[in-house]
């Protein structure tokens, strides 16, 4: 419901700008019923607490490369940019401020980009986005929830800012956009698309990020764990080559280790073939975790499980004298040599989703 009508501008502002938060009067009403990863977006930050979005833009473009040099003119201003790619590292920070809350976006391109706004709830406008120098241009938005697990975001016509005066922007300057942010499991996926009536649609990407509430006293990281976790992305697509070509080593010529090692030909080559097949079918998990690593982090759980029980189950096989000492030199390649990357990984990323507790109940 809309604040009443017969208060005062400064006492609605102060109602749902302060103390309920700007999305309460559009979105309260379904606080209860929606996923707790959104719930924690529109809800999370309040005076003691603020909100932290980590993850990976899959897929950031432009149409139409003569607007690029009016995207470079928007990035000095924190509004949008010039750049494209695949696989960005990306984070947004939301906090609650006297008139409203503030969504920081940042964006890890070879040079940092940030896409800032500030929302507010007015009574006579509705749910607002100030972009630009001063929160100079106002964007009106319309919330629709979907689903319990998913909510439309569209806009409506641009102003312009000047005190109590809001300006119209002409009609040829006008975008419009449309984002669609859903709930899986304990992350939340968006995918946005800006448009121009007449040059249709000219900037999108879509991601998925981990969503956590942390206090404001908490002393946050220069950088997003969602972020850091990407410098162990070279680690993951190498495991995933390797695991590829042992694998199919070993399915086609599954003698060429033992003749190597000297060791005498098992008797069961279908076995050791199996084997190999086990190997192989981790190598696209290793690549999703590449891919996009807070969202996949999970993987990484049962992979270092396996690199564990390996060597137990080869000193196992040494002790009974099964098996030679140097069948080893594959527990060295296949296990031991990944046990550093994939242990401080997951110390991140158990950080990133809020304990050890929540990382391995797969939050």
């Amino acid at each position: 419901m809309r604040p009443s009508r017969k208060r005062s501008r400064a006492a609605d502002d102060d109602q749902v700008g302060t103390r309920a938060g700007p999305f309460a009067p559009v979105l309260g009403g379904y606080r209860q019923c929606l996923a707790r990863p959104l719930a924690d977006q529109f809800f999370g930050a309040d005076g003691a607490h603020r909100v932290r979005l980590d993850g990976t833009m899959h897929h950031i473009w432009h149409r139409h490369v003569w607007l690029r040099p009016l995207f470079s003119l928007l990035a000095r201003f924190d509004i949008l940019f010039p750049e494209s790619g695949c696989d960005v590292p990306a984070s947004m920070t939301i906090a609650r401020v006297d008139e409203g809350a503030t969504w920081r976006r940042t964006f890890a391109f070879v040079k940092s980009r940030r896409f800032d706004a500030t929302m507010r709830y007015l009574p006579q406008s509705g749910l607002v986005e100030r972009i630009g120098p001063r929160g100079l241009i106002e964007v009106p938005w319309r919330l629709r929830v979907l689903a319990g697990d998913a909510i439309e975001i569209t806009t409506g016509r641009l102003r312009m800012r000047a005190g109590r005066l809001r300006l119209p922007i002409p009609g040829v300057f006008q975008v419009a956009v449309k984002a669609i942010e859903r709930a899986v499991s304990e992350n939340i996926s968006v995918d946005l698309v800006v448009s121009h009536r007449f040059l249709g649609a000219i900037f999108g990407y879509d991601g998925t990020f981990a969503v956590r509430r942390e206090a404001l006293n908490a002393k946050g990281p220069n950088r997003s764990e969602g972020v850091s976790l990407q410098r162990y992305r070279p680690w993951f697509y190498a495991a995933a080559a390797y695991n590829l070509a042992w694998g199919l080593v070993v399915i086609v010529w599954p003698v060429s280790f033992f003749r190597l090692i000297g060791m005498p030909l098992a008797n069961e080559i279908a076995s050791w073939q199996a084997f190999g097949m086990m190997v192989l079918v981790y190598a696209p998990a290793y690549w999703w975790v590449a891919r996009d690593p807070m969202r996949h982090r999970h993987l990484v759980v049962i992979a270092l499980l396996g690199k564990l029980l390996g060597p137990l189950g080869f000193l196992w096989a040494l002790h009974g004298h099964t098996l030679p000492l140097l069948f080893g030199l594959t527990i060295l390649t296949n296990d031991c040599l990944w046990w550093p990357a994939f242990t401080t990984f997951l110390i991140r990323a158990a950080r990133g989703s809020g304990g050890w507790r929540a990382l391995l109940a797969g939050r």
